[in-house]
């Protein structure tokens, strides 16, 4: 009895709500009544059935009653409510109790007009109080009047006469009661309010809005005072007051319009919405969301090398599981905020936490920072994310990316409470700290005061991190039912720890394949020279053993590289989850030890010397090419010189091979060396004063010019 069944349609909306006024098991029947259609009339429906369509799901008890609003105490009612309430009570009380008669159509339409003669009352009266009773759940409150569906809410009126509290002047003088907002008045107030007082990111106030509408709307004509055109308006009496103006907007536009059209959405998504959820809760265990996020540390280091020599504030990646709060990863060093720092960031996620404390001098049980997992999702600003180098991550390893919508930090709240923590927490110890509201005209300047190496900085804040993740008690934490029962406390290791047991979504990725896939990459080719990637050739014997280096082929590969030493490259394999390791050859050794800025920077001066240069050679090559035609030339002339016109084509290539060997020989002869040769020795028979004899030189004849004048007949 008075339970309220629901039945939904297929589209999810509800179709229909009913409520139980009288069982009849005997009989197999219900009698029920709409509560959502106010013209409704009880029907009787078959019991078996109804109780079928609430075990398979089909229509919902609802666990609370839509009409508990009415049970209210006397006391706060008002006089008119009491009596009208008790007043339709006395009319039908008589015959509320008449079941299962009332419910009968017919019976029920013979009892309803006996109360009509004997109470004096209307028949639509009755069936008024009669279907508010049986939809109330049959309570005497349910009479209560509707006083709230008068009035014709959120409707627009046109009042007569001037409405609300009247003017403390209006009752000296009536005349000064003011002006009556009709609709052409609401005109003028929505087109100000749009234009003035709810544009964005001006702010401006109500005050300022009336002045501007008087000046433009209600002005009768104007004057020149001081070279200045003023516009002249009514006196108060006769223009829209301020308060009718203030009042206006507030009872047109929700506070919630106002404050997203002068805040704009970004504003007030960020400062102004409602806070009812948990970030933690987006999260339903360790390892689903890692948050990562940068800021610039509120301290000035100083080198490693020269403790004079103020370097700067450093840059802090910090990784947080949503679920646990816990700090699964960092990076202090700066590089960024860039694909650069938050990449180690990764990288130190994943890394053992044990070996990484050891490089700050600082020894530490695994169980006290047991994290080194990759999670099933990332969740950064718009940013680093965004860039192609963070596709690697989820081709190869499976992990999404989420993204903040722009301007929207209080999203990440987690990593964002946890830079507002460490500041806090290592101001007092850091010399060299930003204190912007300790800076004053002569004051001491915090810059100089830095003490700190990177290194010392980064024992810092692993200190206080491993503090937070290991004794932190999170008083405002949202423990579960399954955490309260188990007696989790709120601190983050033991989090990590219960979920590990119960439920998580970590894995374990070594190291090595994150570095590989949060590397950037390029598309290279690989040929008979090496792997080519700007100017560089790399190989490795496994590679060359797979045929990769042979003449004529051409394969093109992905590799991964890191930009910081250009010595190796990691061919990708096995869609990222495995890599081959490539040297620099030898003929690139010129770049051995460099970076990739530094390698395009020695690349871009040798190609600009080259220029340099070749903007001189090309004088020498003019000049060679006139010593080329000068020789040219003259071998021309000799030969010219020398032709002889009777030989014919055929006779000049005929014996080339004899010829060739003959000038060989000459030349053997006039090339063949001789050791130790004195050079102030004459070797010229002719001039030889020994031997008077005359020397005679046999001088061969010219077989061709034999030849040549036996055919003429000589």
């Amino acid at each position: 009895m008075n339970n309220v069944l629901r039945r939904d349609s297929d589209e999810g909306k509800i179709q229909e709500c009913e409520r139980i006024l009288w069982i009849d098991r005997t009989k197999d029947c219900v009698v029920t009544i709409s509560i959502i259609d106010m013209n409704a009339l009880p029907k009787t429906i078959i019991l078996s059935e109804l109780e079928t369509e609430l075990e398979e799901g089909k229509i919902i008890k609802l666990p609370y009653d839509p009409y508990a609003k009415f049970m209210v105490p006397d006391e706060k009612l008002s006089e008119k409510e009491r009596d009208v309430r008790d007043n339709a009570w006395s009319v039908i009380n008589d015959i509320v109790d008449l079941e299962p008669n009332i419910y009968e159509k017919k019976e029920r339409y013979q009892i309803i007009m006996d109360v009509c003669h004997r109470k004096n009352k209307g028949k639509k009266f009755i069936y008024k109080y009669l279907r508010y009773y049986w939809m109330g759940g049959k309570m005497e409150n349910a009479l209560i009047p509707r006083f709230r569906n008068c009035g014709g809410p959120s409707k627009k009126k046109n009042p007569t006469k001037k409405m609300g509290r009247p003017r403390r002047i209006a009752t000296e003088e009536p005349a000064l009661k003011g002006v009556i907002v009709d609709e052409e008045t609401r005109k003028i107030f929505d087109e100000f309010t749009t234009k003035v007082y709810l544009k964005v990111n001006r702010r401006d106030s109500v005050r300022y809005t009336h002045i501007q509408m008087l000046k433009e709307r209600y002005g009768i004509e104007t004057k020149m005072e001081k070279g200045v055109e003023i516009p002249i308006i009514p006196k108060a009496q006769n223009v829209p007051s301020i308060a009718q103006l203030r009042y206006y907007i507030r009872t047109r536009y929700t506070r919630r319009k106002r404050l997203v059209s002068r805040e704009g959405k970004v504003s007030f998504n960020r400062d102004f919405r409602p806070l009812l959820g948990s970030e933690t809760r987006k999260a339903s265990g360790p390892g689903q969301i890692f948050e990562i996020d940068a800021t610039v540390a509120d301290v000035y280091l100083i080198s490693m090398d020269d403790s004079n020599q103020i370097i700067g504030r450093p840059v802090v990646y910090i990784v947080v599981d949503v679920w646990t709060h816990m700090v699964v990863g960092l990076n202090v060093g700066f590089e960024g905020p860039s694909w650069q720092g938050i990449m180690m960031a990764i990288e130190n996620t994943s890394e053992n936490k044990v070996k990484f404390c050891t490089q700050f001098d600082l020894e530490i049980a695994e169980e006290e920072w047991p994290c080194h997992h990759m999670p099933q999702y990332f969740y950064a600003d718009r940013g680093e994310m965004e860039s192609k180098h963070a596709d690697s991550l989820g081709k190869a390893l499976g992990i999404k990316l989420k993204n903040a919508p722009p301007y929207r930090a209080d999203l990440k709240g987690i990593v964002e409470q946890q830079f507002r923590t460490l500041n806090m927490a290592l101001q007092p110890w850091t010399p060299g700290a930003v204190k912007k509201e300790y800076v004053k005209r002569g004051g001491p300047d915090y810059v100089l005061d830095a003490k700190l190496t990177i290194k010392d900085f980064t024992r810092m804040v692993i200190d206080v991190i491993l503090h937070r993740n290991n004794y932190h008690y999170m008083e405002h934490y949202p423990l579960d039912k399954a955490l309260s029962r188990d007696r989790v406390k709120p601190i983050a290791r033991e989090l990590w720890n219960w979920g590990i047991a119960h439920d998580h979504f970590l894995q374990e990725v070594h190291p090595d394949i994150v570095r590989l896939n949060v590397l950037p990459e390029a598309e290279v080719t690989a040929s008979a020279q090496g792997i080519y990637f700007e100017g560089m050739y790399f190989g490795c014997e496994e590679l060359a053993g797979q045929g990769w280096f042979v003449q004529g082929r051409s394969i093109k590969t992905v590799i991964a590289y890191d930009r910081r030493c250009m010595n190796y490259v990691y061919v990708k394999v096995d869609e990222g989850r495995g890599f081959i390791k490539c040297r620099l050859l030898e003929k690139s050794s010129r770049f051995a030890d460099l970076s990739l800025e530094e390698v395009k920077m020695k690349r871009y001066e040798e190609k600009l010397e080259k220029d340099y240069y070749e903007s001189t050679l090309l004088q020498q090559e003019v000049s060679l090419a006139a010593k080329l035609e000068a020789v040219k030339k003259k071998a021309e002339k000799r030969a010219e010189e020398q032709r002889d016109c009777t030989l014919t084509k055929t006779e000049r290539k005929a014996n080339i091979s004899r010829k060739q060997k003959n000038e060989r020989d000459r030349l053997r002869k006039e090339q063949s060396y001789e050791l130790d040769k004195q050079d102030n020795v004459v070797q010229d028979i002719e001039e030889e004063e020994t031997s008077h004899e005359k020397v005679v030189r046999y001088k061969p004849r010219s077989k061709l010019d034999i030849l040549s004048k036996v055919r003429k007949g000589n």
